[in-house]
């Protein structure tokens, strides 16, 4: 203060200021907490050290100057509040007002709890100058939306069923906070080929995202976005520069991104290589700093912990609705839809047809051949099965060699007849291969949805009457089942 040149500025010499402007100007220069003092009608700046980290690179050359020259950026803001002081309103008080500050060299999302206080003339109370006492709360009003962000993404992952609709619904929640991540996309490596592939499966913030990504080269070190693959083969967080230039990408949010977009592996844990990587871009409004980085690992990490967990919750929910040696589905899960399918007949008006098919001396394989010979029959007699049904009939196994099919909407007896039959063709001319040859046939039962068959438990218990019927009958046969035997 002493060091200065105050002729040069509109205050004039030290020596000539008045009474009021020395008492907040020591006020100011004793305290510890930043404040300004902004004197006369053009609120010439004077400013303690506290406030200084607040300036960035307009200090020090702010001192002695006009506040409207200094900040002009956000005077739209903060210029009805000056105003209201200046013109005797009284003083103001904002909490975490959010202002996009220039002290870097580029407009900053910052943010600021304040009062304007007015400095008055003594004994007349002329409003002579503002005090301004100043916190800034940036950090802690961005932290406090990372961390709801990252709420968020818990919160509608966890109850996820598939790791899609976690990558859908991890998207979703970035995209609320596009103050931070203007655009993202979700990139999956393609594990079916031997090169580096990934492919889009969620996006955010952009109008459209390219298939570039799976061209061959892109991801080589000189191709296209070399970024990309160092990061998937590292699992390290890269930066990718001039990404919306080079894939001709538009973004569809108002807030600016910068030519800059971090690239984030997606690391399912252990010594597993990345499944895929985040890119999302950086806000143009905001530092690049350690809070940022850490902010979108902790997204990334959150997003492939819940696509794991959703991909192991699918693929145990899978593993118990499955046969596991002919990848049918099992009893649990034909019971599961067919209690759906039934109140939906009910409900429409349909008739159902289930077809409870048996296979005939299978034993007597099993036996002779062996248990590898009789697996291996199964899965050939499923897989037969399942090409002689109607597209869309749901085919099951029930347990051993007891097979299951159910089709909906039957108009006729008729049509859940050929459909026995075409399986009776399919299974009877099969032949294994061990000498000498077996010849598997099959016996069916048949029922149909009615009053006296309108539960799963009666629908499958009438099948199975009418199944043993056909065996009674000499085997490699259908039979209908009448009623009159339940």
């Amino acid at each position: 203060m002493s060091a200065m040149d105050w002729s040069a500025t509109p205050l004039g010499p030290l020596r000539g200021w008045c009474t009021e402007l020395r008492m907040a100007v020591s006020i100011c220069l004793e305290s510890r907490f930043p404040m300004q003092v902004l004197w006369g009608p053009d609120l010439i700046i004077i400013q303690n050290d506290g406030i200084a980290p607040y300036m960035g690179e307009k200090y020090p050359e702010c001192i002695g100057r006009p506040y409207h020259e200094v900040f002009a950026e956000v005077m739209p803001v903060v210029g009805p509040l000056l105003g209201q002081v200046m013109s005797g309103g009284g003083a103001t008080w904002s909490q975490d007002l959010p202002v996009l500050l220039d002290r870097h060299g580029y407009l900053q999302e910052s943010h600021f709890t304040f009062s304007f206080s007015p400095i008055r003339r003594i004994p007349t109370a002329e409003v002579l100058g503002v005090f301004l006492a100043a916190h800034e709360t940036t950090g802690h009003v961005v932290g406090l939306r990372r961390l709801s962000c990252l709420r968020e993404i818990a919160g509608v992952t966890v109850h996820a069923q598939t790791s899609g609709e976690v990558f859908t619904d991890a998207v979703g929640a970035l995209s609320h906070t596009s103050a931070d991540v203007p655009y993202c996309v979700i990139l999956l490596r393609d594990p079916r080929t031997p090169r580096l592939v990934l492919r889009p499966v969620a996006t955010a913030g952009l109008a459209a995202v390219p298939d570039v990504f799976s061209r061959p080269g892109t991801l080589d070190p000189d191709g296209l976005l070399p970024e990309f693959g160092d990061s998937l083969v590292s699992g390290r967080m890269l930066i990718s520069r001039r990404l919306l230039d080079r894939l001709e990408l538009q973004p569809i949010t108002d807030v600016p991104s910068a030519d800059r977009a971090l690239v984030v592996p997606l690391t399912a844990g252990g010594d597993d290589p990345p499944i895929g990587l985040l890119v999302a871009g950086i806000s143009d409004r905001l530092p690049l700093d350690g809070d940022y980085r850490t902010f979108l690992t902790l997204a990334a990490t959150q997003i492939s912990s819940a696509a794991s967990m959703a991909h192991n919750t699918a693929e145990a929910r899978y593993q118990s609705l499955h046969d596991t040696l002919t990848g049918l589905p099992n009893r649990a899960a034909l019971f599961d839809h067919l209690g759906q399918v039934i109140v939906e007949a009910q409900e429409h008006a349909r008739r159902l047809g289930f077809l409870f098919v048996d296979l005939d001396g299978f034993k007597a394989v099993n036996d002779s051949l062996g248990h590898q010979a009789g697996d291996d029959l199964l899965c050939a007699v499923a897989n037969r099965i399942r090409r002689a049904v109607r597209p869309g009939d749901f085919v099951a196994r029930l347990a051993g060699d007891e097979f299951a099919v159910l089709c909906q909407n039957i108009t006729s007896t008729d049509e859940i007849e050929a459909v026995a039959k075409r399986i009776l063709v399919a299974v009877s001319t099969f032949s294994s291969h061990e000498t000498p040859a077996r010849t598997v046939t099959a016996s069916i039962g048949i029922a149909l949805s009615g009053p006296t068959t309108s539960t799963p438990d009666e629908l499958v218990r009438a099948a199975d009457v009418a199944m043993y019927t056909a065996k009674r009958q000499g085997r490699d046969r259908h039979q209908l089942f009448d009623g009159a035997t339940l």
